[in-house]
């Protein structure tokens, strides 16, 4: 089997002929995980919440991201089962909670996390960004 056949029956595959035999790799692909991410809803309300950061708790903070977010679906026509509410705000704490520990890593509070950075344009850019996300997400 020659290399051209080789690269025509496993699409994306590279194949290298190496004395006489054909070796197969696959092509490496760029990770997107961040830009899924990035257009989530939940995560643009978090990121939203994070920047403009004026709650006295944590807790308080993690119910005002679920809260809006919940409204978020309600807005989109979501409908959920008053015997699912519970565990879906349930759910969502956690994974907001989750979050805020990856985003904070490192960082005891909110206010270390923003002084954190040495060069605040940096902050400043995210939060610009987070609340042009928010306002398509909310427009």
């Amino acid at each position: 089997m020659d290399a051209s056949r080789t690269v025509m029956l496993l699409k994306g595959c590279v194949s290298l002929p190496i004395s006489g035999l054909s070796m197969v790799f696959r092509k490496k692909r760029k990770k997107r995980a961040f830009s899924v991410r990035k257009w989530d809803p939940l995560f643009i309300i978090f990121e939203k919440h994070l920047y403009d950061f004026n709650y006295d708790s944590r807790e308080l903070f993690l119910k005002s991201v679920v809260d809006d977010y919940l409204g978020h679906l309600i807005r989109q026509k979501v409908v959920v089962p008053p015997t699912w509410k519970a565990h879906l705000e349930k759910t969502l704490n956690e994974e907001v909670s989750d979050m805020l520990v990856r985003k904070l890593y490192g960082c005891l509070t909110v206010e270390e996390f923003k002084s954190k950075t040495e060069d605040k344009s940096e902050i400043v850019t995210a939060r610009k960004e987070a609340r042009k996300r928010y306002q398509k997400l909310a427009g």
